[in-house]
C-alpha cells in the first residue's frame, strides 16, 4: 500500500488578490482569522512581503492616523509557520475599520 503526505505551507495571505495584499486591513483580517502564517507565505511576492515587513517593523499610517507597529514577532511555532499577534497598532487599527465598513 501507498502513502502520500502533502503538506501545504501556505495559508489565507497567499490567496489573496495582489491589490488586497496592499491593504494592512484586509491582510490584517486574514492574518487574524488563520491565526498564523508561513515564512513562504510572507515572502510569496513583493507586495506581500512589503505589506508585513510594515506591519512587524514601521509605524504604519492608515487613512492618514498613526497606528504604528500591527504585529509582533512570535517565532513559537515550528518552522515555517509564526504566530499572529496584535500589537496594540493592530488592535487599533481593526476596531477603526470594522469589517463590512
Amino acid at each position: 500500500m501507498s502513502q502520500m503526505i502533502v503538506c501545504s505551507f501556505s495559508g489565507g495571505i497567499d490567496e489573496m488578490k495582489r491589490a488586497d495584499q496592499r491593504d494592512p486591513v484586509k491582510v490584517l483580517r486574514v492574518l487574524v482569522r488563520d491565526g498564523r502564517y508561513s515564512c513562504f507565505d510572507a515572502s510569496a511576492n513583493l507586495t506581500i512581503a512589503r505589506t508585513i515587513t510594515n506591519m512587524h517593523h514601521k509605524a504604519l499610517i492608515y487613512g492618514g492616523k498613526k497606528y504604528g507597529r500591527v504585529l509582533k514577532l512570535d517565532n513559537t511555532l515550528e518552522y515555517p509557520w509564526s504566530k499572529v499577534v496584535l500589537a496594540e497598532g493592530g488592535e487599533r487599527l481593526l476596531a477603526d475599520h470594522p469589517e463590512g465598513t
